[in-house]
């Protein structure tokens, strides 16, 4: 499998462990509880892939704010200056004001009018990589009559995008499942997933690539450390 493009993570230790990388054109879903570091994660990949490779992306937010995102990975060691590459789309702020108005946001078909912005910015910007955060707000926004039925159509519209798509998403507590759904793992062709473990001596980040379609890669889980605006695994 390595005739295949891949899109690198820049985790140091990780990609060579999946021959480069994730596959162009790939679904992954980067999974975690809250404070995992999904955000920073996926903002990372397509951060460093527009400086080592000049691949165009657009970062979808739902939850937090373009100001606030910005100042939040510049801290991180990702100032966004000169990083003309990676667009921010900010639907934070539409969410807000039009869940303020109820009537408004009864009318509003989510799924439909992000994949019609996302083209409609693929055709002007033209952008090769999308991080979409998150699943768990999108589904907040969203009342399914059949979710298995309008979540396959909803993957399906994001493949006909032909990019490569990071999902962050948010692993319910009350069952063993990467999405709010349960059928988000079928739909996808990856999952990364970011866990902490509580240990006397604090908190410890681990990571692990349950899945990743075309790639022979392992599935044990190693300490992921962040470091001078890098992140690492730790290999045993």
């Amino acid at each position: 499998m390595n005739d295949v493009e891949r899109i690198p993570t820049y985790v140091k230790g990780l990609d060579e462990l999946m021959e480069g990388g994730v596959p162009k054109k790939h679904i992954v879903l980067v999974c975690g509880h809250a404070g995992t570091m999904k955000s920073s994660l996926t903002y990372s990949i397509i951060y460093n892939a527009y400086k080592d490779r000049g691949i165009k992306s657009v970062y979808l937010t739902l939850e937090q704010g373009k100001d606030s995102l910005y100042t939040h990975m510049e801290k991180l060691g990702m100032p966004s200056k000169g990083v003309d590459g990676v667009a921010i789309i900010d639907l934070a702020k539409i969410r807000k004001d039009v869940a303020m108005d109820k009537a408004k946001a009864e009318k509003v078909d989510w799924l439909k009018s992000i994949i019609s912005v996302l083209k409609h910015y693929k055709e002007r910007f033209g952008f090769d990589v999308l991080v979409l955060d998150s699943l768990a707000a999108l589904y907040a926004l969203t009342t399914f009559k059949n979710p298995r039925a309008e979540l396959f159509y909803f993957f399906e519209r994001l493949r006909e995008l032909d990019i490569t798509i990071f999902l962050i998403s948010e692993i319910p507590t009350d069952r063993n499942v990467y999405g709010l759904y349960g059928i988000e793992d079928f739909l996808s062709d990856g999952i990364i997933h970011l866990k902490v473990e509580q240990t006397d001596a604090g908190a410890n980040l681990y990571l692990g690539v349950v899945k990743m379609r075309t790639t022979n890669h392992t599935r044990s889980f190693m300490p992921l450390i962040f470091e001078d605006g890098r992140f690492e695994v730790v290999q045993g």
